[in-house]
């Protein structure tokens, strides 16, 4: 079983709103006071496991709504809240329709406010855990604080000394695990060799929580073996309590557990490194629900744009930011026009400066295979031809199409059309006569080639800037143009 989405048709200030889960990861982020949190409350009352399997500290994987939350008798009261979680079991497609109901005091019982499901039916029976801030509250200030043996067997024991160091970054200590219960928790805290389950910071008590919930549904796939379908692990303020590295650290780990114990992690953050990593990833794997309190309403903005959340956590004016593009050297004005024209088409042309000579081309292979730091940012354009010149070209080299000079290439390309193409005007008498009978030449003089690519009078016909006839040229030739893009491909991406 999967959950896809939490469709909020009215919930207190968030109306007609849709939350996407990620297969994985979900992160649900925004200021203070936008529902985060009663989204992921939500979430946890569509789903309760009716299997006799317990976690590792002998909990239902269910969670009571009145242990995570409360409704308002003067607000919530007078409101019938209506929501739906959709999920995907098998190709099947289904969702559970949640309603809220006021029910008066009677005879029969006391005043209460309900949830019913789909009319008066009965939640997923899915596994479920809820990790909220009560996990936050210092050990010192607990009571009735006592041991409780929970037995790992050797795997579950390894794992939590192992994942326990990877996301804490502790290179050279032991780690081993103790049961306790107190008022507000049970769970598995840290052991070291210097001291037990009161020396754990606020860090290692909250590491040692969500490891434990790992641990529980690892242990349920292993006892319902094919039977298991997964789970869904809530975790709020899922950053509280670590610092950077160990936040991401935590979201990597809980990446790999999501993957290999099919289990879909949910949770709220506003840590800005967390946020940017799975921006990062966003996807069918991961995915970031941003809240934002518009118009006394709610709106949820699905995958935006990692600089935007910034902006917004941190209530700032965005910068405009600079673009560092990628240099490429032309030897003159025609290659860089038409270096320029082959970017058409590629996501590159807003990362890339171009600049040309003149330069000879030896220049630009001697620039090329030069130490010097003037030039260690630069990559070289060359023409076709030097493809025969040179056994071996720099690596920061990138060949334009064709074995020719771009002039030469383009005169024998115009020569060579058929006289009925439609690139000719007849209308105009632009013709093949009309186009090379100033232009004769046997050997490929190239400065006769150059004095007809730089003729005035083509200019309608060839274009702004050639496009006409470099088109022209890249509609016939996209083999060309295909290994080309292929070679600039490479460039970039060894940036």
């Amino acid at each position: 079983m999967r959950l896809t989405k939490l469709e909020v048709r009215n919930f207190r200030h968030i109306r007609n709103q849709e939350i996407e889960f990620g297969d994985k990861l979900t992160a649900i982020s925004g200021q203070n006071s936008t529902g985060k949190t009663s989204l992921l409350w939500w979430i946890a009352q569509a789903c309760k496991y009716k299997g006799k399997i317990k976690t590792i500290t002998g909990k239902s994987f269910q969670e009571k709504y009145s242990e995570i939350f409360r409704f308002c008798h003067e607000k919530d009261y007078l409101n019938t809240y209506d929501v739906k979680l959709f999920y995907e079991e098998g190709q099947k497609e289904s969702y559970k329709v949640m309603k809220t109901r006021h029910v008066k005091e009677t005879q029969k019982g006391p005043e209460r406010y309900r949830i019913d499901y789909d009319g008066r039916g009965n939640p997923l029976n899915f596994p479920i855990i809820y990790l909220g801030l009560k996990r936050l509250i210092p050990l010192a200030t607990e009571r009735n604080i006592s041991l409780n043996e929970v037995q790992l067997n050797l795997s579950e024991s390894n794992y939590y000394s192992k994942i326990s160091k990877e996301i804490l970054i502790l290179l050279d200590r032991n780690i081993s695990s103790e049961g306790i219960k107190s008022t507000n928790k049970e769970n598995l805290s840290m052991k070291t060799n210097n001291y037990g389950h009161l020396g754990n910071s606020a860090g290692q008590d909250n590491i040692g929580q969500i490891i434990s919930a790992l641990i529980s549904f690892m242990r349920l796939k292993n006892k319902q073996k094919e039977e298991y379908q997964g789970g869904v692990l809530l975790i709020d303020e899922i950053d509280a309590t670590l610092y950077a590295g160990s936040q991401i650290k935590l979201i990597e780990n809980l990446f790999k557990f999501a993957r290999d114990y099919k289990i879909q992690i949910i949770f709220t953050t506003h840590s800005i490194e967390i946020l940017e990593f799975i921006s990062e990833k966003a996807g069918e794997d991961s995915k970031i629900n941003f809240l934002e309190l518009k118009n006394g309403t709610i709106e949820n903005i699905i995958n935006p744009a990692i600089h935007r959340i910034k902006n917004k956590i941190k209530v700032q004016i965005g910068k405009k930011e600079s673009v560092i593009k990628t240099s490429f050297l032309c030897e003159d004005k025609v290659t860089e026009l038409w270096f320029k024209n082959l970017l058409n088409g590629t996501s590159y042309k807003s990362e890339i400066s171009v600049s040309n000579g003149p330069f000879p081309e030896w220049t630009l292979v001697e620039m090329a295979n030069s130490k010097s730091p003037i030039f260690k940012d630069v990559f070289f354009v060359l023409d076709g031809d030097c493809k025969k010149k040179y056994q071996k070209l720099p690596q920061k080299t990138i060949i334009l199409p064709g074995e020719f000079r771009p002039e030469s290439m383009f005169f024998d390309f115009l020569k060579n059309l058929s006289d009925h193409d439609h690139f000719w005007n007849e209308e105009r008498n632009f013709t093949k006569q009309t186009c090379f009978q100033n232009y004769q030449t046997e050997n490929h003089d190239k400065w006769v080639i150059k004095r007809w690519f730089q003729d005035k009078e083509f200019s309608d016909f060839f274009g702004r800037g050639y496009a006409k006839l470099f088109n022209k040229w890249r509609r016939e030739n996209e083999e060309e143009i295909i290994k080309f893009h292929e070679q600039l491909d490479k460039i970039m991406k060894s940036e």
